[in-house]
C-alpha cells in the first residue's frame, strides 16, 4: 500500500512546473526511533508529506506523516504538525535550513499509560539541493517531545525525500497591434524618448554614488541615516523613502540572438548574487527588455529567455529560487529612442525588481 501510494505522489509532483517557486509539495521516506533510554534505535519506517509556502524569510512548512510501530504498544503513529524553516542561503548548491514548530501525535492501537496521544513540539536541521525548474532534495533530522505524557519522552527522525513547486507563473505574451498602413506627407519630427513613468524614488547616481545631502549619508543614496533601513545600498539601484533599493538596470551582455550570458558579465552575476545573499528581505523579478528589431513575438520570448538565463545563474550562486522570478517585456518598454545604435543599446537590458514584504 506505502509502494503504491509513494509511487502516485511521485507521478502528480514530476507532472509539474514552475520558473518560480512560492509552494511546494514534498514527499520524504525516513526512519522514525521511539525508543531512546539505551539508544537510538531507528526501525520505524516512516512515510510523509510536506507543503511549504516560501513566500516569507521564515517560511510556514505543514507536516503529516505516518510511522509503522513495531513493537506492541501501539501499531502506528500519525503526526501533523506546523513548522517555521530558515534557509541560510550560500554560494554553495547545498543550502542548510534550521526549522521548529508544534503539533500533535494520533497513536494507532494506543496503550493507556504506556502509548497515548498527545501533542508535541519539535526541532530539526536538514540541507537542500535543488536541481532544474525547482526541484530540491532534501535530507532532514529532527527531534519529537512529546507533551504531557508519561512513559513516551521522545522521538527522534531522519528522512530523505524530494519536493516540486506548485505555483508558477509564464510569460505574458501580448499580441502585436495591426496598424494600417495609412500614406501620410512625410513630415520632420524629432525622434521621441519612450520612457516609462518613473516611480516616486530616490535616483541613485549608476557610476559615482555623488548625492550629498546635510545628515550622515553613509552609502549616499539621498536618505539619512536615521531612517535608512537599507544602509549599504549599491550605487546602481534606485531607492524607496526608507532607503531600500527596488530597482537597477543590469548591464549584463548576451550572445547575439540568444540567451547565453556572455562571460565577461559574469562579475555582475556576483556582485549581485553578493547583494541578495546579504539582503535576505527582498523578492526579485527579473525583467528581460529587447529593442524593436526583429518580429516582437521572438523578441518576447527572446527577453524571457535572458531573464531566465540570469535567475538560473543567481541560484547557482546560491540565492533561493523562492525568492527570484523571471519576466519578459519584450520590446514595449523601450527607455532610449530605437532609432539610434546608442538607444537600441539601452534598450537590450535586464531589470531587476526588489519588492519587500510590506509592500506587497
Amino acid at each position: 500500500m506505502c509502494k503504491k501510494s509513494l509511487g502516485y505522489i511521485v507521478f502528480v509532483l514530476a507532472t509539474l512546473n514552475a520558473s518560480n517557486i512560492e509552494t511546494e509539495l514534498g514527499v520524504n521516506l525516513g526512519l522514525n526511533s521511539t525508543k531512546n533510554e539505551n539508544g537510538n534505535k531507528f526501525e520505524n519506517p516512516i512515510l510523509g508529506l510536506t507543503y511549504q509556502n516560501s513566500k516569507y524569510v521564515v517560511s510556514p512548512r505543514v507536516d503529516i506523516d505516518y510511522t509503522k510501530i513495531k513493537n506492541d504498544a501501539a501499531s502506528g503513529l500519525i503526526h501533523a504538525s506546523l513548522n517555521g524553516v530558515y534557509e541560510y542561503e550560500n554560494r554553495t548548491i547545498l543550502t542548510p535550513y534550521g526549522l521548529a514548530g508544534l503539533g500533535y501525535e494520533y497513536v494507532r492501537g494506543a496503550t493507556k499509560d504506556v502509548f497515548e496521544s498527545h501533542a508535541f513540539v519539535q526541532a530539526g536541521a536538514g540541507v537542500s539541493m535543488e536541481f532544474n525548474k525547482g526541484i530540491k532534495a532534501r535530507l532532514e533530522a529532527k527531534g519529537l517531545q512529546i507533551l504531557g505524557g508519561n512513559n513516551e519522552n521522545n522521538e527522534f527522525i531522519i528522512t530523505a525525500g524530494v519536493s516540486m513547486p506548485l505555483s508558477f507563473r509564464k510569460p505574458k505574451i501580448k499580441p502585436r497591434p495591426i496598424v494600417k498602413n495609412i500614406p501620410i506627407e512625410p513630415i520632420s519630427v524629432k525622434p521621441i524618448v519612450m520612457r516609462p513613468k518613473p516611480p516616486k524614488v530616490v535616483v541613485i547616481n549608476n557610476n559615482e554614488c555623488s548625492i550629498k545631502i546635510d545628515e550622515p549619508d553613509f552609502d549616499r543614496d539621498g536618505i539619512s541615516d536615521a531612517i535608512d533601513q537599507c544602509p549599504a545600498t549599491p550605487c546602481n539601484f534606485t531607492v524607496d523613502s526608507y532607503g531600500c533599493p527596488i530597482k537597477a538596470t543590469l548591464q549584463i551582455h548576451f550572445e547575439t540572438n540568444s540567451a547565453t550570458i556572455e562571460r565577461y558579465s559574469m562579475s555582475k552575476i556576483d556582485r549581485f548574487s553578493d547583494f541578495l545573499l546579504k539582503n535576505r528581505g527582498s523578492r526579485v523579478k527579473i525583467v528581460g527588455h529587447t529593442d524593436n528589431r526583429g518580429i516582437v513575438e521572438k523578441n518576447q520570448e527572446l527577453s524571457y529567455r535572458r531573464a531566465m538565463s540570469v535567475v538560473n545563474a543567481l541560484v547557482s550562486r546560491g540565492v533561493s529560487s523562492s525568492r527570484l522570478r523571471a519576466e519578459g517585456k519584450g520590446e514595449s518598454m523601450p527607455i532610449a529612442s530605437n532609432e539610434t545604435v546608442d538607444g537600441r543599446a539601452m534598450n537590450r537590458r535586464i531589470e531587476a525588481e526588489l519588492f519587500y514584504l510590506q509592500g506587497e
